[in-house]
């Protein structure tokens, strides 16, 4: 199921604050919102000279907006609609389209437009006009983090689940990693997701959490209000208890992601190693053209992040059809079920297919551990006593696909769930440990040995939605497989 068609005039109020994003005038002559075949071009052909980059922030500062990050494209701001109005000429209108969400159910999600003579058709994208040092205007749309959806010791529950980050370590193969001292010591992780509670859990294993750095203005850096961020950053550690993580919290007061994209580019702009992402959108699948305008600004900043060496990792999704996991030189994280006899087959609920719009892009790239539908109730993760997740999975589900509680209680700190949302901060931690082991690995590199040491899964399908089967070789359920960190470092240590 994708998105419904856009319902316009409808009677949502517009935040007072909206966050976006404004693409500066190109090197190349190509503004990154009409560049064909993105992928086959250096993210060099759209950055801005550094006298156009100066003067659209001038003009977008004059407007009333305020840049939060910059990169060599373009930069992400935020400010009042009217700020917005001023800079394209344009209005700023709400409109619903039907997104998948947490849980994997669908509703109707409010987005922004730029209306009106002289903007482009494209929803979310606005332009400025000739002879301005800005090429394109674009809004920032709601993400959802990829997911089904106290004390430092996890609680004892009857349904079927693994540990961290004993569980983990040992079905990535990373406790041999472990065993010979490499445990991504001192390797930079940013996490761009809901938050990062400071829960004891991870006081107790010590692991190396630095301060939150929040995006939006007046959020507490110190609170996660879902506790997708807090429970999901657990899987770095599992697998590289030795990184440092540099969390961004990319969400509003009440924990929607509502500058993902923007916290991506002041992550990007602090240089971490490794950013990792488990969150996305939601389009029609298959899509009923090229690229959409409104995304190419983002695929042109993802492609400069990895074009600076800094390994991206994003969630496949859950059943979802996203933009970012395409892009090419990420690392898409896909889903595989690790069952109790350790038999080992694709998770139904993790997404996978060939990209329509980069060619020979399979999603996922690799896999980490994910659970089965309904929920993926499956890793036990910590996460902010009362959180919304700390709800949700103490109760019931029903609907089409009714599932018990996960035996947790609503207030303990601890819960069940997964999705490709632990897929990605596993392969993160992959990545920090290789990284560990030798500081100078390209992107390209990472993502070789990971590739070609991963574990091949030959059973199981993926999300219904596209229905891959796991069959021998690389396919669209699995990507190469789940991978295999202790296979991966011997890679390294023989072939770089």
């Amino acid at each position: 199921m994708g998105i419904l068609p856009h319902i316009k005039h409808v009677s949502q109020p517009v935040p007072e604050t909206i966050y976006g994003y404004v693409s500066a005038q190109s090197q190349g002559g190509v503004p990154v919102t009409e560049a064909e075949d993105i992928d086959r071009q250096s993210p060099k052909a759209f950055h801005a000279a550094p006298s156009a980059l100066d003067r659209a922030k001038e003009q977008a500062e004059r407007a009333g907006l305020s840049v939060i990050a910059e990169s060599r494209l373009g930069f992400a701001v935020s400010g009042p609609k009217e700020a917005y109005e001023e800079l394209t000429g344009g209005r700023i209108e709400p409109f619903e389209a039907l997104q998948r969400v947490q849980g994997g159910r669908a509703r109707y999600v409010t987005h922004l437009d730029i209306v009106g003579e002289g903007q482009p058709e494209e929803p979310g994208v606005g332009a400025t006009g000739s002879g301005s040092p800005i090429e394109a205007v674009v809004l920032d749309q709601p993400r959802t983090p990829m997911r089904l959806s106290p004390t430092a010791q996890p609680p004892n529950v009857a349904k079927y689940h693994l540990r961290l980050p004993g569980d983990v370590a040992m079905l990535l193969g990373a406790s041999l990693a472990h065993r010979q001292g490499q445990v991504g010591g001192g390797v930079r992780v940013a996490m761009v997701d809901t938050g990062q509670y400071a829960h004891t859990y991870f006081m107790l294993h010590d692991y190396q959490v630095e301060p939150t750095v929040a995006v939006v203005p007046g959020t507490n850096p110190a609170e996660d209000p879902v506790g997708h961020g807090t429970g999901e950053s657990a899987n770095i550690f599992a697998v590289a208890p030795g990184a440092v993580l540099f969390p961004y919290r990319a969400s509003s007061t009440n924990g929607l992601l509502t500058s993902a994209m923007p916290g991506f580019l002041r992550a990007k702009q602090d240089r971490p190693q490794i950013i990792t992402n488990s969150w996305g959108g939601d389009l029609p699948y298959p899509p009923h053209g090229p690229l959409p305008a409104a995304f190419r600004p983002w695929a042109a900043e993802i492609l400069d992040a990895v074009e600076q060496g800094i390994v991206v990792v994003f969630s496949a999704g859950n059943g979802h059809f996203s933009t970012e996991p395409q892009v090419p030189g990420v690392i898409a994280a896909g889903g595989v079920f690790a069952g109790p006899e350790l038999e080992l087959r694709a998770s139904d609920y993790a997404s996978g297919y060939a990209s329509p719009w980069f060619p020979d892009v399979i999603v996922p790239t690799v896999s980490g551990l994910v659970g089965m539908m309904p929920r993926a109730q499956y890793l036990m993760l910590p996460i902010p006593p009362g959180c919304e997740i700390d709800i949700s999975e103490s109760q019931a589900s029903d609907g089409e696909f009714p599932d018990p509680p996960d035996g947790t209680l609503r207030d303990d700190g601890w819960a069940l769930f997964s999705g490709t949302s632990a897929a990605a901060p596993q392969i993160a931690g992959a990545a920090a440990v290789l990284l560990g082991f030798r500081p100078e690995l390209t992107p390209e590199q990472v993502t070789e040995a990971l590739c070609m040491t991963a574990t091949d899964i030959t059973s199981g399908h993926n999300s219904p939605r596209f229905n891959a089967q796991a069959r021998p070789g690389r396919d669209e359920a699995t990507g190469y497989g789940l991978v295999n960190v202790g296979a991966a470092l011997a890679y390294v240590r023989d072939r770089f």
